[in-house]
């Protein structure tokens, strides 16, 4: 374990932020200088160890596994492999062999609940969760979120979406709300071509105005440009073009290009496990938090059977032991007891986001929602710990549920706060990966709030008399 922390230090150290590809054969018979020649037996020699440094990391993390038919296996070095190949993709994530340690990493943290239960277990499945919950944090381009998420949903549909709902839970920080957002240099290239068609209109409408040879020929070179010019110009959008690959920048459209993919593979999960009638108990109320946070990105087609489904799971109609009567049976208790209040108000809380977004030019009824959260405020006020939040947390290896109180939850955010500032009092990494982790559960008070203020309010900020008067009734 010593030597395979030692070895993670001096690769976080050594390891550049580029990728190294592979010589072609008729590359390397090429003649090059010196210089060259020892840069590439140094990379090709990087490479090289660092390959077998993973495969060690890779043999630790597979042998720990094994803890679920050996009780002897070696589970703290796994724990330490998994933290070592954590460190590597979030430090070095442009370098080679990052799929590798994605794949290794969702292999180890999405696992049936009985798997991530384990007390033996369970420290090794948080360190690589958190690792990838770090990762969709701060990648900015999109790939490496697409990469993870691909991995994770494929690994999903291997294991017939028998997961613990934690393998779901690090999608809620993926940056798919902000892909759309225009990076700065990709506003400064596009005031420029507009400056560059604004010239060339100018230089249309002179030549439009002057009616002397002299003055059109003057216009025509001021708007054709010659042989020369053109050859000058493509050679300068080369140059930029490798300038940017180099530096690794990313423009809007390949942003949105990653997010997209990420995006769909996202749904295409989520859609499949509110399918799947015989296992969405435990998986549930994660789908609908995501739903109800990427709600805005739905396709509009998508939009009239969701809500026939959300409809089905807040009534507790969808699902194993369902009878053809029970489906058909609108006019019984809103609230069943086959599904919990919050799950039930995940469901509200999402289709009020859909209509609050794209969904407001449909016409959906929306009546079955509003009549199911008005059956959820007496139980929900009768609730003592609505104002708690509760966390599956993961401390010395055994996996419990913990309620905070308000004031622990201030507590908390104040040495969240105090340690995304960089103060000496903030927490260490570790522990902030833990509070971020934490902050994907949101209290019942929150979401009930959250769902009244999309009712009464929604994007107009103008309350409907109709519904305070049936909201007091």
């Amino acid at each position: 374990r010593l030597g395979l922390l030692t070895q993670l230090g001096v690769y976080c150290d050594v390891l550049p932020d580029y990728r190294i590809r592979e010589l072609t054969e008729k590359e390397k018979q090429m003649k090059v200088t010196k210089d060259v020649r020892q840069q590439r037996m140094h990379e090709e020699a990087l490479v090289s160890n660092y390959g077998a440094y993973l495969r060690q990391l890779f043999a630790a993390a597979k042998s720990a596994m094994k803890v679920f038919g050996d009780p002897t296996a070696d589970v703290e070095t796994g724990a330490v492999a998994a933290r070592a190949l954590g460190e590597l993709v979030n430090a070095h994530p442009h370098f080679n062999f990052r799929k590798d340690i994605l794949a290794a990493l969702v292999d180890i943290y999405v696992q049936p609940s009985s798997r991530i239960a384990m007390a033996a277990f369970a420290p090794m499945a948080q360190t690589a969760r958190l690792a990838v919950l770090r990762l969709f944090r701060d990648d900015v381009s999109g790939e490496h979120s697409q990469n993870a998420v691909l991995l994770a949903s494929k690994r999903i549909k291997r294991l017939s979406y028998r997961v613990d709902p934690s393998a779901l839970r690090p999608w809620l920080h993926l940056r798919l709300r902000d892909e759309l957002r225009e990076n700065p240099d990709d506003k400064k290239r596009a005031e420029l071509d507009q400056e560059q068609r604004d010239q060339k209109r100018e230089q249309r409408k002179l030549l439009r105005r002057k009616k002397g040879s002299a003055a059109v020929k003057e216009a025509k070179r001021a708007l054709h440009e010659s042989k020369k010019q053109a050859k000058a110009r493509k050679v300068q959008q080369d140059v930029a073009k490798t300038m940017r690959e180099a530096e690794a920048e990313v423009t809007r459209d390949e942003r949105e290009r990653w997010f997209g993919e990420t995006l769909k593979h996202v749904f295409i999960t989520y859609f499949r496990i509110l399918k799947q009638k015989d296992n969405i108990g435990g998986l549930l109320p994660a789908v609908l938090e995501g739903l109800a946070k990427y709600a805005h990105l739905i396709s509009v087609e998508f939009f009239v059977d969701l809500f026939h489904l959300l409809r089905k799971i807040m009534r507790g109609q969808h699902g194993v032991g369902v009878g053809a009567a029970e489906e058909e049976e609108e006019d019984g208790d809103l609230v069943s007891p086959r599904i919990g209040l919050r799950t039930s108000l995940l469901c509200v809380l999402t289709a009020l986001h859909i209509l609050t977004g794209q969904g407001e030019a449909l016409n959906l009824d929306i009546k079955d929602f509003f009549h199911q959260m008005y059956a959820l405020l007496p139980p929900l006020a009768a609730n003592p710990r609505i104002e708690a939040t509760r966390m599956s947390a993961l401390s010395d290896g055994t996996r419990y549920t913990v309620y905070l109180t308000p004031a622990d939850v201030a507590t908390r955010n104040a040495q969240l706060r105090a340690a995304k500032a960089g103060s000496a009092a903030g927490l260490e990494s570790a522990q902030l990966d833990e509070a971020l982790w934490e902050e994907t559960v949101r209290s019942e008070a929150d979401l009930l709030f959250e769902c009244l203020e999309l009712m009464f309010l929604g994007r107009s900020k103008v309350s409907s008399i109709t519904r305070v008067a049936a909201f007091s009734k």
